[in-house]
């Protein structure tokens, strides 16, 4: 049990976690805080706040200036705590996970009584209830004193729950008492109960909290099912006999709410059959209730806990208490969705109801529902067009993946009527507009999964305008956008071998941050004709190359070239106002295409032009798109040998021919990444060089590799090192600086690559061995007085700054 002084230490980091800036810099003065803290933990934080802020006040400076310095002072010491309190408190929950596997009951025992003791059983000050002072029109001190009290009762029930969810999921290994059970039980459900007339400062905090119990709850239904069952419904029952009134509608929405991470389990089929009996009471309470909001929300309940069934059903969907709750459900709520009141809440549930079903069920159902939403695609209510568009995907992947289609000729018509609906011919957009491109993306690999040769000539091929002639082919970017992310995707899985794409979920993020999210890892080795051939995708690979290759040279020409720093119309623009418009797509696009590469190395362009193209767009008005422009380049450093020389000297030329010293920042900025693209040929040399030094190991040393010749690569080192000399010429101490660092990479690249001298010698050697005596030759010639200032600067420049040291 923590200590009261470490209690109350621990509660002043916390509450420094979730208060705001401001909150946090005027707490010190408050009379609560200098109320609850000891004398010797002031000491404590005084000792903390001199080491951490590391700032030393004069008090005899002026009044302005000792405020500034104090104020940053205590800027300091509350950020660091805050930095403390996020980087400790993760380490410290896991710990409490993996304590739990040995002593449950008596780790939530000890929990439960530290939740009392910081809600005032020990301290009636600290005593939680709903500050009603925070409406009234009582003294500011006092709302003031009530609000920090509130947020400090939230951030008591943050902790405390994000315990909770944690150790609760120990209980298969080490099971609980009842009496603990119902403790956590009770308190959750005190959480989901409405406050009726509440519309505090903290409003939102509550919410979060409630979703956090809510979160509780679901884990603790993964092992005491009947035990969460038996309390939802019987705090369901007392407020249904309660007379119906808008306080009682949102007591049932909020008890509802607290069920919305409960999820079923899939297996044994005794758990999966006892959580659709729950179900099925649940649907009947549906069926039965008048009231739109209450419907509404059993329908996202619903929506909810099916999702993640219907991406994982296989063989359940005969069980008959599924089949029953389909059943059931399915066709009063395909009437009711009809009504414009109840179509935005009610497509997501016909989908999953839809989704969950046997293959016959769906089949005789799901064209009916398919062509409802099809209609809505362009309605002109985006979010219903939305929900349309996302019930059309999550169904298209049950017709496509589980239950692998029909016929040709009726796969064939039903799936012509979803591209025509969405990527409507001679159309310049998609439909609806103004969508996350990923879904579209997502529709099109899932037919591809079964049928390739319409996806990529039906669907990919017409977005990507293949086959159009120069003069007839524009850019649609939202379209292109599409059709080169989708040919990316497909190609990728086919690769990777990564099998059927999964079901699209709701992507709803757990409260406690819980979520596991798998992040996918895409190739970034060129696809080559020979594995295309391998994949299956050889007879549309060349004119997906093709398309990208006019694809560049269009967006290079628009929103390319006239859109770099160093173009006279771009002078003094702000990026926010030059990117709107039309330009948006199109840069969108633009940086797909270019995230593309090398992957994908465009058709029809040489390497040169490409080299090219992507240093140019290291000096882009888009941030982004100067990042992906430069990490194409990097990539192709340090993953393509043959592309390296002509990487290096094209982005010198570039340099040398965009980037004048009129624009000194960009100099700069285009050194740097010269010496960044170098290093790249470093690691992957240094890469290299273990490789050998292992196979030698391996051989007992009886392979050798021979040094490289210096003739491979003595013009690229001669036009790096050239430029390097020429600023090395600037009027600018920084730039000259940059120019020794490229120097010194140089040197560092000569010996990775073990490359004999012959009769070259290396600029940097030169300098550094001839230095001095230039130095002493004509030091003579200056004037006495400047002797002093001239042979500092020229020491610095030609001896100091050239030297490997």
């Amino acid at each position: 049990m923590l200590s009261l002084q470490d209690s109350v230490f621990f509660e002043i980091n916390i509450k420094s976690l979730l208060k705001s800036w401001s909150s946090s810099t005027s707490a010190p003065t408050s009379s609560v805080n200098k109320r609850r803290v000891s004398p010797n933990i002031s000491s404590t934080l005084e000792k903390r706040s001199i080491i951490m802020s590391n700032i030393t006040i004069d008090p005899d400076v002026k009044p302005g200036e000792y405020v500034i310095k104090s104020l940053f002072a205590e800027f300091a010491v509350q950020a660091e705590k805050k930095i403390e309190v996020v980087m400790a408190e993760p380490l410290l929950i896991s710990s409490m996970s993996s304590v739990a596997e040995h002593c449950l009951p008596s780790l939530l025992r000890t929990l439960f009584d530290w939740y009392r003791r910081q809600n005032g059983t020990e301290d009636e000050s600290y005593e939680y209830r709903p500050r009603s002072s925070t409406k009234s029109k009582g003294d500011e001190q006092q709302r003031e004193r009530d609000y920090l009290l509130e947020r400090r009762d939230l951030a008591v029930d943050f902790i405390f729950c994000l315990v909770l969810v944690e150790v609760l999921k120990q209980i298969p290994v080490h099971p609980v008492p009842d009496p603990l059970v119902h403790e956590v039980l009770n308190l959750a459900f005190k959480h989901f109960k409405h406050k009726e007339g509440y519309s505090g400062t903290n409003t939102g905090n509550v919410h979060i909290i409630a979703d956090l119990y809510a979160e509780v709850i679901g884990v603790l239904a993964q092992s005491k099912f009947q035990a969460v069952r038996k309390k939802f419904v019987t705090e369901l029952k007392e407020l249904r006999q309660k007379e119906q009134s808008p306080h009682v509608v949102q007591s049932i929405i909020s008890l509802i709410m607290g069920m919305k991470f409960f999820r079923v389990k899939m297996y044994p089929v005794e758990d999966f059959e006892a959580s659709f009996q729950f179900m099925q009471e649940c649907a009947q309470y549906f069926l039965e209730v008048k009231d739109k909001d209450i419907k509404h929300a059993l329908a996202g309940l619903f929506v909810e806990i099916l999702i993640p069934v219907a991406a994982a059903v296989k063989n359940e969907v005969n069980v008959p208490c599924l089949k029953n709750f389909v059943e059931m459900l399915y066709q009063t709520t395909f009437e009711l969705s009809s009504r414009k009141k109840h179509s935005l809440a009610l497509y997501p549930l016909i989908t999953c109801l839809l989704c969950v079903s046997q293959k016959q069920f769906f089949l005789n159902n799901w064209h009916i529902f398919l062509q409802n939403c099809l209609s809505h695609l362009k309605n002109k209510d985006p979010k219903m067009s939305r929900v349309a568009l996302e019930s059309l995907y999550r169904l298209l992947w049950v017709y496509v993946i589980r239950i692998k289609c029909e016929s040709n000729t009726v796969t064939q018509s039903r799936l012509m009527s979803i591209v025509s609906a969405l990527f409507p011919k001679g159309s310049r957009s998609v439909v609806p507009r103004d969508t996350p491109l990923n879904i579209f993306v997502k529709i099109i690999q899932f037919i591809a999964q079964e049928r390739l040769d319409f996806a990529m000539k039906e669907i990919i091929f017409d977005l990507l305008s293949v086959g159009k002639s120069p003069k007839t082919f524009t850019i649609n970017p939202e379209r292109m956008n599409i059709g080169l992310r989708v040919f990316l995707v497909i190609a990728d899985s086919l690769q990777q071998k990564d099998g059927e794409p999964p079901m699209p979920t709701t992507g709803v993020v757990l409260p406690s941050g819980n979520t596991l999210r798998v992040k996918k890892i895409f190739l970034n080795k060129t696809l080559t004709d020979e594995e295309a051939k391998v994949i299956g995708m050889s007879i549309y690979y060349p004119q997906v190359r093709k398309a990208l290759d006019s694809i560049l040279r269009h967006l290079d020409k628009e929103v390319g070239r006239p859109m770099c720093m160093t173009s006279v119309q771009m002078s003094n623009k702000e990026p926010e106002d030059m990117i709107t418009g039309e330009r948006k797509p199109k840069i969108d696009l633009f940086r797909t295409c270019i995230a593309a590469i090398p992957r994908l190395i465009p058709d029809g362009m040489s390497r040169t032009d490409l080299i090219e193209l992507l240093a140019r767009l290291t000096i882009h008005m888009d941030e982004e798109l100067r990042a992906l422009a430069f990490n194409t380049l990097q990539a192709l450093m340090l993953d393509f040998p043959d592309w390296r020389e002509d990487v290096l000297s094209g982005f010198v030329y570039f340099i040398v021919r965009e980037v004048t010293d009129v624009h000194s920042t960009l100099l700069d900025s285009a050194v740097k990444m010269l010496g960044q693209l170098i290093n790249q040929w470093k690691q992957a040399a240094q890469m290299h060089n273990k490789t050998q030094d292992s196979q030698r190991g391996a051989s007992n040393g009886t392979a050798h590799t021979l040094p490289l010749e210096r003739t491979l690569y003595s013009n690229v080192f001669h036009i790096v090192e050239g430029f390097a000399l020429v600023i090395l010429c600037s009027t600018r101490p920084a730039t000259r600086r940059l120019a020794v660092s490229i120097l010194r990479e140089m040197r560092a690249l000569f010996t990775l690559l073990e490359i004999s001298k012959g009769d070259d010698e290396l600029a940097i050697d030169v300098m550094d061995r001839l230095s001095s005596s230039i130095l002493e030759s004509f030091i003579h010639l200056t004037g006495a007085d400047q002797v002093g200032i001239f042979s500092g600067e020229y020491k610095v420049t030609l001896q100091i700054s050239l030297s490997s040291t």
